[in-house]
C-alpha cells in the first residue's frame, strides 16, 4: 500500500511537442495516470479495454467518440473519426469536472487549453 501526498503540478510538465504521462499506480488492468497536454495537442484515436474516467485538474480537454469505428484515412486502420458522421459525439471537460466513459469505444482527446488531467481505468 502506498501512503503519499502528491502535488500534481510538481509531477508532470507541459511539453511543447509531446504529451507528458506519469503512471501513478497500476494493478492488473487498473491504472491511475497523470497526463499533461499543451493547447491543441491530441491523443490520437484509440480504444480503452476498461471502463475509465478522467478528472481535469487544470485546463480543458475535448473527447471525440466515434461509435462507428469507420476510418476516414486512406491508408491506415486508425479509425480516425469522420466529422460528418452522425455517430460521432464530442464532450468538453473543464477544470474540476469528472468525466466517465465506457470501454471499447474509439475516441481521441484534444487539449482546448494547456491541461493536466487524471486518467483512471478500472
Amino acid at each position: 500500500m502506498l501512503y503519499r501526498t502528491l502535488e500534481l503540478d510538481e509531477l508532470v510538465e507541459l511539453k511543447e511537442n509531446d504529451k507528458s504521462v506519469v503512471e501513478l499506480m497500476e494493478n492488473n488492468s487498473a491504472h491511475l495516470k497523470l497526463i499533461a497536454l499543451k493547447k491543441h495537442q491530441i491523443i490520437e484515436p484509440h480504444m480503452s479495454h476498461t471502463d475509465a474516467c478522467v478528472y481535469v485538474a487544470d485546463g480543458e480537454i475535448e473527447f471525440t467518440f466515434n461509435f462507428d469505428d469507420s476510418c476516414i484515412c486512406q491508408a491506415c486502420e486508425c479509425s480516425m473519426p469522420d466529422e460528418s458522421d452522425s455517430k460521432q459525439k464530442k464532450y468538453k471537460i473543464k477544470k474540476g469536472q469528472l468525466f466517465l466513459f465506457e470501454k471499447d469505444v474509439m475516441h481521441s482527446v484534444e487539449a482546448v487549453k494547456d491541461s493536466v488531467f487524471l486518467l483512471i481505468k478500472i
